[in-house]
């Protein structure tokens, strides 16, 4: 990262603007757990099994937070300490955050969210393109995902196109995603890496339905998206 855009991103300034949002989360949380440690009191569930619910939550909420974690290292020296950290603890998605943010240092003409070259004015276009795009979530479910929802309820009732048209749409979303890296030829490590990530979930997907295995179905991308980064190293070494 440039020695400007550094200053910039590990600010002081920048580390108070996040820190605001990400401590309001924060407050929020332990409020609904507070009311919901109580609420399950007043229906005579007992402690024990309240701090079992707790902690088996706890347990089973880590491994699927890896993909975060690891967007979150990816964009760590990229963008800086905080806006990375805010932007994936409030609202935003793995998917999302780096999608923005590679888009927008791209349309600058840089090669992507790693560039060496990316400056103090690109790194704010970032973190505006990053958090003002992301409104448009909360806002959709306030005016328009009741509407939404009801007809896509009503169109796959009556079966017909929009009864294979949402799994036909959310496959081609996943295909805008994928595809680019597949076709990239001259980058063998990521192709690879796809293959190692499917199989591995394939795996686990097998072990699930044979030794009912039902955790599985929840880490089963998170394990698998690890397995494939870990194989990207020695596979880095061998087509270099």
């Amino acid at each position: 990262m440039h020695s400007e855009t550094s200053a910039v991103a590990n600010s002081g300034l920048l580390l108070a603007l996040c820190a605001v949002p990400v401590a309001i989360i924060a407050v929020q949380a332990i409020i609904f757990l507070v009311r919901a440690w109580k609420e399950a009191g007043r229906l005579g569930i007992s402690v024990e099994t309240r701090r079992k619910v707790i902690t088996n939550s706890a347990v089973f909420s880590i491994i699927p937070s890896l993909p975060i974690i690891i967007i979150m290292a990816v964009l760590l020296p990229a963008l800086g300490k905080y806006l990375p950290w805010l932007r994936l603890s409030v609202i935003g998605s793995a998917m999302y955050e780096n999608m923005a943010a590679d888009m927008t240092v791209k349309a600058f003409g840089l090669s992507g969210v790693a560039d060496s070259g990316m400056t103090p004015s690109i790194f704010i276009s970032v973190a505006w393109v990053m958090t003002l795009g992301v409104i448009l979530y909360p806002l959709a479910n306030i005016f328009i995902l009741k509407r939404f929802d009801s007809g896509i309820k009503r169109g796959v009732s009556k079966g017909g196109f929009m009864q294979y048209g949402i799994t036909a749409m959310f496959v081609g979303v996943m295909a805008v995603f994928v595809t680019p890296y597949l076709v990239r030829f001259s980058n063998p490590t990521g192709i690879t890496t796809v293959f190692v990530s499917a199989v591995a979930i394939g795996i686990f997907d097998l072990l699930n339905k044979r030794f009912c295995i039902s955790w599985l179905k929840e880490f089963s991308f998170p394990l698998s998206m690890v397995i494939g980064m870990a194989s990207a190293i020695p596979l880095s070494g061998l087509f270099s």
